[in-house]
């Protein structure tokens, strides 16, 4: 970041992003962005990386805030992939290094950097209970009572949502969703007795977003972050790995076993592989429910002003393919 130049420092995989949302404002960029030598990062200027920020935060939730929270509390230590100049009131964006972990080719990923990523996860996990409880840290609201309270109404309002676009569910596969959903209220209503604290939740944690650098991890863009049952965001990480690890069936359930290890104070191994598994078989309901809420949550603000632009450069409409996607594998879904 230069400061005499007044400019925000951002990686290149935002260009277009940022392109768009100047366009949109009829913002010109002439003699605004300049690459460095490598083309990874390029300058622009604080006014139009303000100007970004504030259309990347304001949309799904305050990223910046969340990840500023999560590093003073000392849960995540990654200040080179985001930092904040508060003097300047400007964002700072870098390369890591390393390799995302969606990019390594299949069955690559040895054992024991799998088995540490989950031992890594696990220990953020429960660094921040204490947190979630006093609601220090919390952002997004995962939590299983929540989850109860939105599935009320959720084929209604998905429905709804859902009429007016090329996306529309039908009446028929309306009423499947409400038997699905019944389902799924009676299962998280068991998990929600078991003795496992709520914590710290990604909320898109798929390989994409996991950064391997000399065989250790980090997670990164919190942006849909918050509060959860734990292993939600442990078997949504598995799951997306799965072609990045050893064929051998055994490394799977390796990680499993030391992963609920870390969390042999909450029950025995029985029982808490039981709740991972009950977990595990509702993936698919997860999946949409993290999609559903976010679009709903934009749907609203866009029917209150509908001049509002999508930062993250996927757009409502995008959104909403994306959601009847999930709606349709969840009714497919054979949970017996």
């Amino acid at each position: 970041m230069n400061k005499e130049n007044n400019h925000t420092e951002i990686p290149s995989v935002y260009y277009d992003w940022i392109k768009r949302i100047c366009a949109e404002k009829n913002i010109h960029l002439n003699g605004e962005l300049s690459h460095v030598k490598d083309d990874k990062l390029f300058y622009i200027s604080s006014e139009i990386g303000v100007l970004y920020l504030k259309k990347m935060t304001s949309f799904i939730n305050d990223e910046l805030g969340f990840t500023l929270k999560l590093m003073q509390s000392g849960i995540i230590n990654s200040p080179e992939w985001i930092g904040y100049d508060h003097d300047m009131k400007i964002c700072l964006m870098r390369d890591m290094g390393g390799t995302d972990l969606s990019s390594l080719p299949p069955m690559v990923l040895d054992l024991e950097t799998s088995i540490n990523m989950f031992i890594f996860l696990s220990c953020l996990q429960k660094k921040s209970v204490q947190l979630i409880k006093e609601k220090s840290v919390f952002g997004f609201d995962y939590r299983i009572g929540t989850m109860l309270e939105e599935l009320k109404d959720l084929p209604e309002t998905a429905y709804e949502m859902l009429s007016d676009t090329p996306y529309q569910i039908t009446l028929e596969e309306t009423v499947k969703l409400k038997q699905k959903t019944e389902y799924v209220k009676s299962v998280l209503s068991t998990l929600n007795n078991s003795l496992l604290p709520d914590v710290i939740h990604h909320g898109d944690l798929g390989a994409y977003n996991v950064r391997v650098i000399n065989k250790n991890c980090i997670f990164y863009d919190w942006g849909c972050g918050g509060a959860a049952h734990p292993f939600f965001d442990t078997v949504r990480l598995l799951s997306s790995m799965r072609d990045k690890l050893p064929s051998d069936f055994f490394a799977k359930e390796n990680i499993i076993n030391a992963y609920l290890d870390e969390w042999s104070e909450y029950g025995s191994h029985d029982e808490l592989k039981n709740i991972f598994t009950i977990v595990d078989g509702l993936l698919a309901f997860y999946m949409l429910y993290c999609k559903y809420t976010r679009t709903r949550n934009l749907h609203r603000s866009y029917t209150e002003d509908p001049n509002l632009i999508s930062a993250d450069g996927l757009g409502l409409n995008k959104r909403y393919e994306t959601v009847a996607i999930y709606l349709k594998r969840f009714i497919e879904k054979d949970f017996i």
